[in-house]
């Protein structure tokens, strides 16, 4: 059946998302092939709203469409009112993107496990202590996005993705630890093979005779990961939704500072090749750049139509699904720290000691309606502005709303790690709670 005349057979405003698309995973372990898959993806969501009162019904057989029709209907008819469930209207016009790589589809499933194969020789050619390489995988799909509704609006586009990871075990004595990276693009040919190998070496190398350090508060470098995984942690805070449900950290801040001066968030849905972009959100309306926290200062949050309904406001193109089967809730496009302008390594050269943490154990713990953490470190200990030594198992505890404030520069190395990214950040100080590390490495105090 053709989608454009879903809509016209309901006599209410209606709204379809509609998704098909393609994706294949490689798994290799110990250099072996673990699993191939192979996936088409087909899948329709239906809000209808009848009266105010808001009905949902979704479907991965465009067969049995009267059916989801008849439930999203009966769902509508019985559910509460509500003068806010509004569908967004059709827009003028949609910013370009660059997301979609043709030549994806022609790649042979005997070139992508060549590249998995690659990416796991160059980890193991990168040191002899490299013992062996855990887990590699190589995931890509292909998808379309088709958007309808009754007030007219009507958009559609394609795009692509395709990632590989890989995690290697460095062994030294009786000692072993373990590095992992990875990398995600659009575009096929820009996936960095060898380097997410050599990448993941170096980590687990660098853990290598790792010691211990007393509990202190110290200044902290975080690696850009680390600088996202502490971002991804705010992107509910700066969901209007969240706020207006008093659930955010953020409430009652707009125009106040909540960070250092050096802290600027932007959310970008139109970012070159981005992970996060698109011409429009997962409601049809328009994506664009918003400068969400300026010199430290709260400026925006992130609203789909119908948190924007509630403060007669416009949505700003970040109403998301998890996917076809799910409604529209608030989410980031692109959302990113803005780069400052030196290096990690001088960031490095400018402490005079310190923590610089490459990883972190137990993230989802933290708390994100209070902004509290404690959360396990990796990292290398800092002295006198040259790396020393590993350090592992110590703790490193706070409040998101404390180390936003203890910002005291932005290195120039932003990386996404999918839709959320974030350069190098040095905090003016954070406390750390020592432990002994399992290895029982001698203490350097």
């Amino acid at each position: 059946m053709n989608i454009y005349k879903i809509v016209k057979k309901i006599d209410k405003p209606a709204e379809i998302y509609f998704v098909q698309g393609h994706s294949s995973i490689i798994e290799l372990s110990d250099e072996k092939i673990e699993s191939i898959e192979d996936a088409s993806i087909e899948g329709l969501g239906l809000r209808i709203i009848d009266r105010g009162g808001l009905g949902f019904g979704y479907t991965s057989d465009i067969g049995l469409i009267d059916k989801t029709i008849e439930e999203a209907s009966l769902n509508a008819r019985y559910a509460t009112r509500d003068k806010y469930n509004l569908l967004p209207q059709k827009a003028p016009s949609y910013p370009r993107v660059n997301i979609y790589d043709e030549s994806l589809k022609k790649v042979s499933l005997k070139e992508k496990i060549e590249k998995i194969k690659k990416t796991s020789r160059a980890a193991l050619e990168y040191d002899k202590r490299i013992r062996k390489v855990y887990k590699a995988a190589y995931h890509d799909t292909i998808y379309r996005v088709n958007i309808l509704n009754s007030e007219g609006l009507e958009v559609s586009y394609s795009a692509t993705s395709c990632s590989i990871s890989l995690m290697a075990i460095a062994q030294e004595r009786r000692e072993s630890q373990s590095g992992s990276e990875f990398d995600i693009q659009r575009f096929y040919e820009k996936l960095k093979i060898e380097e997410v190998g050599r990448r993941a070496a170096q980590k687990a190398l660098s853990l290598l005779g790792a010691k211990r350090i007393k509990t202190q508060r110290i200044p902290i470098l975080l690696d850009s990961l680390v600088g996202s995984s502490f971002l991804g942690l705010i992107v509910s805070a700066l969901s209007a939704e969240a706020v207006q449900r008093k659930r955010s950290l953020f409430r009652n801040k707009l125009d106040k500072r909540i960070g250092a001066q050096e802290l600027n968030i932007i959310d970008d849905g139109t970012l070159e090749e981005g992970l996060g972009s698109a011409p429009c959100d997962d409601e049809g309306v328009p994506t664009s750049r918003k400068i969400l926290i300026e010199k430290g200062m709260l400026r925006g949050y992130l609203y789909n139509t119908y948190a924007a309904a509630k403060e007669k406001k416009e949505s700003t193109g970040n109403g998301m699904r998890g996917s076809f089967k799910s409604l529209p809730g608030i989410g980031a496009t692109n959302l990113f720290i803005s780069p400052g302008r030196r290096s990690k390594g001088e960031l490095i050269k400018g402490m005079r000691r310190g923590l610089y943490v490459t990883e972190t154990l137990g993230m989802h713990t933290a708390d994100p309606i209070s902004g509290d953490f404690s959360i396990g470190v990796n990292g290398l200990w800092i002295e006198r502005g040259e790396v020393t030594y590993p350090v592992c198992g110590v703790t490193m505890g706070g409040n998101l709303m404390e180390l936003l404030n203890s910002i005291e520069e932005v290195g120039d190395d932003l990386r996404f790690a999918g839709n959320i990214g974030s350069p190098s950040i040095h905090l003016s100080g954070m406390m750390i709670s020592g432990h002994s590390f399992h290895s029982g490495s001698p203490s350097p105090e």
